[in-house]
């Protein structure tokens, strides 16, 4: 990443060994089942959440524009000129699917927000306007452009 980039955004590396988030818990979706993640993972409450909350934040390789894997199905604007790619590593939350073909509203959106004391862009999923309850499947709106493959 172009160094004023890096700048701008707060130039700290984050700790490569985030701890587990505690409110989610990433759980396969079972074949045959009418989602279009059957078959793969999805994001599930591990406990109610309230509406508002913060639940966790998209962690991934920070990269721009022409340095990202334009393949890659994880990647999150961060901030202008900068994403978010956790496609090689990164949390739990990129298990967070599309609404689109689930028959459900999404229930959680991104957030984009600048630590106050750091600088740090940071990318947050957080609950829309009801509780999320516990085994409920974290669903958000990626936009237009997405599909699933």
């Amino acid at each position: 990443m172009p160094t004023e980039l890096r700048t701008a955004c707060g130039g700290r590396r984050p700790a490569r060994d985030q701890p587990a988030c505690r409110k989610v818990r990433v759980t396969p979706i079972a074949e045959g089942e009418a989602h279009p993640a059957a078959g793969q993972f999805g994001l599930f409450a591990a406990q109610t959440l309230a509406p508002g909350e913060h639940v966790l934040d998209y962690l991934g390789l920070v990269c721009t524009e022409e340095t990202c894997n334009p393949d890659s199905q994880y990647v999150a604007a961060l901030a202008p000129g900068l994403l978010c790619d956790a496609e090689k590593f990164g949390n739990e939350a990129r298990f967070t699917n599309d609404f689109h073909g689930t028959g459900k509203n999404p229930n959680v959106r991104f957030e984009r927000r600048v630590d106050k004391e750091t600088g740090e862009h940071r990318l947050g999923i957080h609950v829309l306007k009801r509780k999320i309850r516990k085994g409920e499947e974290l669903l958000i709106a990626y936009g237009h452009s997405y599909s699933f493959s």
